[in-house]
């Protein structure tokens, strides 16, 4: 509660309590002004006499929750929130009192999703944003979203690179950051995100040890977790040490003079130039291009399902982490617990999520009957035929 000032959005914003309710506001360029704004919002309130169930609309309380979640969540979970609620906000074309928001406003929202995945995904964010109305500012609200089901879907099989591939996808990559990227999240397992986060503190050439950050926790803070550096992580490494550019981030963009933030492009590319087809077919959002057509050619405006087209999908950089899983447990006979340190899960259970193998001992309770229950012989003769057969079959 009070003043305080947005680390990203460079604004004052302020907050209070009135009537066991909390109002807030944002977009102040001094600490005077939101002071000033605060005081003059506090006595239009007495001044109105306004009841407490009346006082906060849903943009107001996805501002303070999005300034709560850009400290405790990653970048990308942040920015899929304030997706999820801007896109909630155009849908209903403006803003609504969080009191008067019924599970029917949010089931017309969620039914413009492409998926029932998707429905569920959402369903999850916009209940987040209730309940901390309820647990962090104790407005006495119902969360409308706790009155939807869940929607029925099935998990697709998950499609992994074959030794093949990524063999192909090593000799497609190019010389330089797109191999030592590729190479590096193979060798350590890591995530995409922890792979282009590493500086050249975390990588430790004399005991052969490189340090990776992870938000991947239940509090979201970052971690470190050590992994130890083999022959071929440490020639790639230590080729780019020699090489470096400056003395901070291992995967430096000269273009940007800073750390590659990301590489969505990457792993297509390098599919296709790898001569390997996609792993199915999924859906996006139009681009811009892709819109301006559909307006030219249905003269009109597409329907929010409509908005979703067919998009062919490629491996993309995890995929990697559940094929050296896989790879480590299947060829190597590496046991489960060492494959999860290597993961660097916290849970045994999550694990057996990338080992994508059936559990020997069930393989054994299999091997156990074997043979007890099929026929004794192969090709068994004809039964004898009986005496009314025989006469049957003499007759002329």
């Amino acid at each position: 509660m009070g003043l305080w000032k947005d680390k990203i959005r460079k604004h004052w914003c302020y907050s209070f309590e009135f009537q066991k309710h909390i109002y807030a506001k944002r977009g102040f360029a001094t600490r005077r002004e939101a002071s000033a704004a605060r005081e003059e919002h506090r006595k239009e309130l007495k001044s109105a006499g306004q009841e407490s169930s009346t006082g906060m609309g849903f943009l107001e309380l996805a501002t303070l929750y999005l300034d709560y979640s850009s400290r405790r969540f990653a970048e990308q979970t942040f920015k899929y929130k304030q997706f999820v609620y801007k896109t909630f906000l155009a849908f209903h074309g403006g803003d609504l009192l969080v009191h008067e928001i019924t599970p029917h406003h949010i089931h017309q929202y969620l039914d413009t999703r492409p998926s029932n995945n998707n429905y569920n995904v959402h369903r999850k964010e916009l209940s987040s944003l209730f309940n901390f109305a309820r647990r962090k500012l104790k407005l006495e609200i119902h969360n409308p979203c706790a009155d939807l089901d869940k929607m029925p879907h099935s998990n697709p099989e998950k499609v992994i690179p074959t030794e093949e591939e990524i063999l192909k996808l090593i000799v497609a990559s190019a010389p330089g950051d797109e191999r030592d990227i590729l190479l590096c999240c193979l060798h350590t397992l890591g995530r995409i995100d922890e792979v282009l986060r590493m500086t050249w503190q975390d990588v430790n050439f004399e005991k052969r040890v490189v340090t990776l950050w992870t938000r991947k926790r239940k509090d979201g803070a970052y971690e470190s977790d050590a992994l130890p550096m083999n022959r071929d992580l440490y020639d790639v490494l230590r080729s780019r040490w020699k090489g470096r550019a400056q003395d901070k981030w291992v995967f430096f963009n000269e273009d940007t003079g800073t750390r590659f933030m990301h590489r969505p492009k990457m792993m297509k590319g390098l599919c296709k130039r790898a001569g390997i087809p996609p792993i199915g077919m999924g859906k996006r959002k139009m681009k811009p291009r892709e819109l301006k057509a559909f307006i030219k050619k249905h003269k009109r405006e597409p329907e929010p399902a409509e908005r979703f087209v067919e998009s062919p999908i490629f491996y993309g950089f995890h995929s990697l982490r559940h094929f050296m899983a896989s790879f480590l447990a299947d060829q190597e006979k590496v046991g489960t617990k060492a494959v999860s340190g290597l993961l660097r899960h916290k849970n045994l259970r999550t694990t057996e999520i990338y080992l994508h193998s059936i559990d020997e001992s069930h393989r054994q309770a299999m091997d156990g009957f074997e043979g007890k229950f099929a026929p004794k012989n192969a090709n068994p003769q004809p039964a004898a035929a009986t005496k009314n057969e025989k006469e049957v079959t003499e007759s002329p």
